[in-house]
């Protein structure tokens, strides 16, 4: 717990029950820094997505949904769509058209370039990031970027990145001497920031 809370690592009490009995019970060791970070970041929203899979109660009423159960719902597999691909890979595909395109010459070693007529499906992705933004902004973003990058390259066989289209949200920056409209001065930030 203490180590937690130090650390920052956002370990629920079921996830502090869960590895304090596999440390102690089952493996007979503490854990190293890289490991509690590891789990940390393993089981944080962004990798799991908790949030958005759990379950919805508003107002004291349980939604029948989770929120991936709603986006998913947009795009029903029993009726015909554009999409090739859709929520797998970290991407999405939508049906494209035959154009163009300089690609490698082989894809088993390094070659020459050449302009090949092919079918390619463009290829959306959104990247989520919560953390390290919030404590170190510049590699924050540089993980967000190659992420989306990363997550196009993963889809389907392989792909290529074409062109990145980005926004950032942020909350309170509170830059001494360049107060912003939308600022709560009054928001308080968790211990660790």
């Amino acid at each position: 717990e203490r180590i937690n809370d130090e650390r920052g690592l956002g370990f629920d009490d079921f996830d502090l029950d869960f590895y304090t009995d596999l440390f102690q019970k089952k493996l007979g060791r503490n854990p190293s820094d890289v490991e509690c970070f590891d789990m940390g970041q393993s089981n944080s929203e962004h990798s799991r997505h908790w949030y958005f899979s759990g379950k919805m109660i508003i107002d004291g009423v349980e939604k029948t949904h989770t929120l991936f159960q709603m986006v998913k719902a947009t795009l029903p597999k029993d009726k015909p769509n554009n999409s090739i691909i859709a929520f797998h890979d970290n991407s999405s595909s939508i049906r494209g058209y035959q154009v163009q395109a300089l690609t490698p010459s082989r894809l088993d070693t390094a070659g020459k370039m050449e302009v090949l007529s092919k079918v390619l499906h463009p290829i959306l992705t959104a990247e989520t990031h919560n953390f390290p933004s919030a404590v170190a902004p510049f590699p924050g973003a540089e993980t967000g970027t190659g992420g989306r990058l990363r997550d196009v390259m993963a889809t389907g066989r392989g792909a290529y990145a074409v062109a990145g289209v980005c926004a950032y949200c942020v909350g309170n920056l509170n830059v001494p001497g360049y107060d912003l409209p939308w600022e709560d001065k009054g928001f308080v930030y968790p211990s660790n920031l």
